[in-house]
């Protein structure tokens, strides 16, 4: 079955029909019982035609009337056709026994519910009764006769009461469900908005961050080129040895600025080979530094077992956000890479030095511990898919080292038969 769902007048396919879908189709029922009794009367009795005249208009005027109420807004003009409906049915209803009126009388009964009120159904239960034993009374039928019609007219309206009031509930209900849905999803699309907002304002921050830190690292190498270029141009005449020392520095600079943007490229979008998976692919990512001034190391402890689909792309995200950090906060030289075999499961970390200089402004606390380094948009990411495979991921300072570690459950490493480690 299609999981689709249409909307059709405010409801969908997948809902069960309400009272308001189940009145039509209630009401035809009861109109063609309506018109059987008039049928009988043409058929059955010998002097019958003027009854099944009186009987077959009155079914005809009760469609009239319902099909005015339905077409009617909520309030006084729904409220005269049901009243009105009823009071027609009574003509019938005193020709004989109730027979296949019964219909009709149990439908006008729950409109009157759902039109009016509960009360003045239950006012109608008991005058349609009264009026019927007044006219029996004045056509001279005797008291028996006219318990025998009375008792069982009461107990058939009560019923009609019921059905209405359920009829009128079940519809209660399903609007405060509706209701509860709408602004369940308009909370839900709220928080998805929110959320949407909330990463991008973290993007943001980070691309910020990024910015600034590459423009004190680039932009100052830059500055310092340019200054040296145009040094050597002032004194190329006066001073040749001084100019083409200059150009010289100038020349070492660019290429430190070449490495570092090189550096920085491989760590915000490492290379890996579109065959290589596991390990053999955090190798790639190693071999992207080379010539970047940046050792990255990878150590395999894990083989010949290897990672599920789901958990390899978020070790590549980890190592991913490992490299980035590390150049970006500690500026490291060197970068080991290592995934391991723990408790069944699986352990990657990204492990990078920490300049002497810098060692005195690294928190020891872990990040996101009380006095550590607040987590990261990214570190946050990694976190919430490291949860979803029943993984988690820690950051934080490991002497004068700086180490990130995922941790990967025992379901998400698979042998070397390719079923998952037990």
């Amino acid at each position: 079955m299609s999981t689709q769902q249409r909307s059709t007048g405010g409801r969908t396919e997948d809902d069960p029909p309400t009272g308001a879908a189940l009145l039509p189709v209630l009401q035809v029922l009861s109109l063609v019982c309506l018109a059987f009794v008039g049928l009988q009367f043409l058929f059955k009795e010998p002097r019958g035609g003027a009854w099944a005249g009186c009987v077959l208009t009155t079914a005809g005027v009760v469609g009239v009337m319902w099909m005015a109420r339905r077409r009617a807004a909520a309030g006084r003009a729904r409220a005269a056709c049901s009243v009105a409906v009823l009071v027609l049915l009574t003509g019938p209803a005193l020709l004989g026994t109730l027979g296949f009126i019964v219909p009709a009388l149990i439908m006008a009964a729950a409109l009157l519910v759902i039109d009016v009120g509960v009360r003045a159904s239950l006012v109608g239960d008991a005058v349609m009764p009264a009026a019927s034993a007044a006219l029996l009374l004045v056509l001279g039928r005797g008291p028996a006769e006219i318990l025998l019609f009375d008792i069982p007219a009461t107990v058939l309206m009560t019923l009609g009461t019921a059905l209405g009031l359920a009829l009128s509930r079940y519809d209660a209900a399903l609007a405060a469900q509706r209701r509860a849905i709408a602004e369940r999803d308009a909370a839900l699309e709220e928080v998805r908005r929110r959320a949407v907002l909330e990463k991008e304002l973290m993007l943001a921050r980070e691309r910020a961050r990024a910015a600034h830190e590459l423009h004190d690292g680039l932009g100052h190498r830059l500055t310092r080129i340019g200054m040296s270029l145009e040094f050597a141009g002032r004194v190329r005449d006066s001073d040749p040895a001084a100019a083409w020392e200059e150009v010289a520095v100038a020349e070492r600079t660019s290429r430190e600025a070449v490495r570092e943007m090189r550096t920085w490229v491989r760590a915000l979008s490492p290379v890996r080979a579109e065959d290589d998976r596991g390990v053999a692919g955090l190798e790639d990512v190693a071999a992207s530094f080379r010539g970047t001034g940046v050792r990255v190391r990878v150590i395999d402890e894990l083989s010949p077992r290897s990672l599920t689909e789901a958990a390899e792309l978020l070790m590549y995200r980890t190592v991913q956000e490992g490299l980035t950090n590390a150049l970006r906060h500690c500026r490291a030289r060197s970068v080991d890479i290592r995934v391991s075999a723990v408790d069944r499961g699986a352990l990657v970390t990204v492990t990078n030095d920490i300049p002497v200089e810098l060692r005195p402004r690294v928190p020891r606390a872990p990040v996101g511990g009380e006095g550590g380094a607040s987590a990261g948009f990214g570190l946050g990411g990694l976190s919430e898919r490291a949860a979803e495979l029943g993984g988690a991921v820690t950051a934080g300072r490991d002497d004068d080292s700086f180490r990130l570690a995922l941790t990967l459950p025992p379901q998400e490493v698979v042998a070397a038969s390719g079923r998952g480690a037990s």
